[in-house]
């Protein structure tokens, strides 16, 4: 399966201006091979955050390209009203979350799309994925700011998906290639999310003709209890470098990675409607437990886990770099946004 990607709006900065005050740069790791991500601080006199990045222009996006993510630090980002200041440097507004995976909130109602980053337990982890990366279309950037850290953990772990993919076995890696990924979601209340949720309405034939657009199969089995089906490749070209990804919810979604949530072994059935979402390949056959394994060893030879310090802004190619999250403990306080949308050929933003 050959993915092809469209953009819609660059979400660059504006053109570079060459007095602008200067800043200090360096990869964050010293391991050779080891790019993600690119550590920013103020330099002398140091620049505000939001006028610099208005000047920036094709250096910035250079440098997201190539290192995969920028760590911004020591900037002074103290709130919410200062992270949608910066956010504004951008050509294009944040994106709202549609086709939702897990629920959302604003973080200030007053500001638009600037959303808190989940409300998943703190208890729990958040494994590695690419926001939306299930969904025809997706964000082409993500952006995270801590305004509050935590008291333990709370980190926003990441992965390069171009190592990633280097390092998935190639006999898994060309299955992929030849039949995509097939996502399955059960929208039942109380199990995952509810159908009114996910597509943000509460009229059921509108759920069906969004569903019906984007070519994804919708069953209803019973009051509130809806399967869609969809396939994408998993392996995407990067639309600026042509650099191949691993952009998929692949492991997310995978009834494994519930299974290990809940501390069952991978042997273990748990019947079909009990699982919120589930990945296979293309064609409809199983992901076994030792080609899941095996994507998991790939994201866990490159996790990145930096602690957050406040005023951090963690600033990601979402096609180029995975996320996820760490327990923590204690008040912790982290907003996000979404910006550049992106979408398969086949299918256009106004889908959505």
């Amino acid at each position: 399966m050959k993915p092809e990607t469209s953009v819609a709006g660059s979400g660059a900065p504006t053109p570079a201006c060459k007095d602008r005050p200067p800043v200090n740069k360096r990869p964050y790791h010293d391991q050779e091979g080891q790019l993600l991500p690119l550590l920013i601080t103020p330099g002398e006199n140091g620049p505000d955050l939001a006028e610099w990045m208005q000047g920036a222009g094709d250096e910035f996006r250079n440098d997201l390209t190539r290192f995969g993510g920028v760590l911004f630090r020591g900037f002074n980002i103290r709130s919410v009203e200062d992270f949608n200041r910066f956010m504004k440097c951008f050509n294009t507004e944040p994106l709202p979350y549609m086709f939702r995976s897990s629920p959302r909130e604003e973080a200030d109602k007053s500001i638009k799309n600037i959303y808190l980053s989940t409300s998943y337990p703190n208890k729990r982890s958040i494994k590695l994925h690419n926001e939306s990366s299930y969904s025809r279309v997706w964000a082409g950037k993500i952006v995270f700011c801590c305004i509050r850290t935590a008291e333990e953990g709370g980190e926003t772990p990441i992965a390069d998906g171009r190592k990633v993919l280097n390092d998935i076995s190639p006999a898994l890696i060309a299955k992929f290639r030849a039949k995509g990924v097939m996502y399955r979601r059960n929208l039942i209340p109380d199990l995952g999310m509810p159908w009114q949720e996910v597509f943000q309405t509460n009229d059921l034939s509108e759920a069906e003709a969004f569903c019906k657009r984007n070519n994804i199969t919708f069953k209803f089995i019973e009051k509130d209890y809806i399967v869609i089906e969809w396939v994408k490749p998993a392996i995407y070209p990067h639309p600026v470098s042509g650099e191949e990804t691993w952009f998929n919810h692949v492991m997310f979604f995978n009834k494994f990675s519930r299974y290990d949530e809940l501390g069952l072994p991978p042997d273990y059935v748990l019947p079909d409607k009990f699982l919120a979402s589930h990945t296979l390949f293309g064609d409809g056959s199983e992901i076994s437990f030792e080609e899941y394994n095996d994507i998991v060893k790939a994201y866990r030879k490159n996790i990145i886990a930096i602690p957050y310090q406040q005023g951090d802004i963690i600033f990601l190619d979402n096609m180029l770099s995975a996320h996820g999250r760490n327990p923590f403990k204690g008040d912790r306080l982290i907003v996000t946004a979404l910006i550049e949308a992106n979408y398969d050929v086949d299918y256009k933003p106004e889908a959505f």
